[in-house]
């Protein structure tokens, strides 16, 4: 069934206030948490958000130290995002500084929010150094991750991240796990009809023994 705390949030002419948008986050995650544990989800350490030369690399890789008292790790899984680019910290005079040529990397943090398969809202704030990388392309490597959980207000604020933006990626998530049970669900099929037809021929040339 839809969920009519949300529909009756837009059933309006007025503008949406950041309130409001709140008010619809909190329904979405109410309305998807019962989802959560049969979709696939990725853990933590699997999201890409450290640039390597021209692309962006997963956390686990360069194997950061993890402090979470509350027992998060980078095999947690849920919906994660980065923060805005914005709001990432940079510090200035830090990290890669090349010569002629070459591509400046400063040291940082970087916030990542995520929904986790329990139904709950953790900030991982990850902090990294920045590294001349291949022919001084640059590249960002993390050295630690504090992982900690948050209500949503506080993910918000420590994130900068927009409640329209969390809004519009729980509802990209849930299409995408959509578009991944019909792919599925047509091989399935596709499947069952080539048994089915091995069956028909099989039942044809047993009716035809003496």
């Amino acid at each position: 069934m839809p969920s009519t705390t949300g529909l009756k949030l837009l059933v309006r002419k007025s503008q949406l206030t950041n309130k409001d948008w709140i008010a619809l986050v909190e329904a979405r995650q109410k309305f998807i948490k019962p989802h959560l544990d049969s979709f696939t989800l990725i853990m933590l350490g699997q999201l890409e958000c450290l640039r390597m030369e021209h692309y962006q690399h997963d956390l686990a890789l360069d194997g950061p130290s993890i402090q979470s008292p509350e027992g998060f790790s980078l095999e947690t899984q849920g919906i994660f995002r980065i923060q805005p680019f914005d709001a990432i910290e940079y510090f200035p005079n830090t990290g890669h500084r090349p010569g002629r040529g070459g591509i400046a990397v400063p040291d940082g943090i970087k916030r990542i929010w995520g929904l986790t398969r329990a139904g709950s809202w953790v900030v991982a704030k990850v902090s990294f150094v920045g590294q001349a990388g291949y022919k001084e392309r640059g590249r960002e490597r993390a050295t630690n991750v504090e992982i900690r959980p948050f209500d949503l207000a506080g993910m918000i604020a420590e994130t900068k991240e927009s409640p329209q933006r969390i809004f519009t990626e729980l509802g990209m998530a849930v299409k995408r796990w959509e578009e991944r049970r019909r792919q599925l669900h047509n091989e399935a099929r596709r499947l069952c009809d080539q048994f089915e037809i091995e069956a028909y021929m099989l039942s044809l040339i047993d009716s035809g023994k003496e």
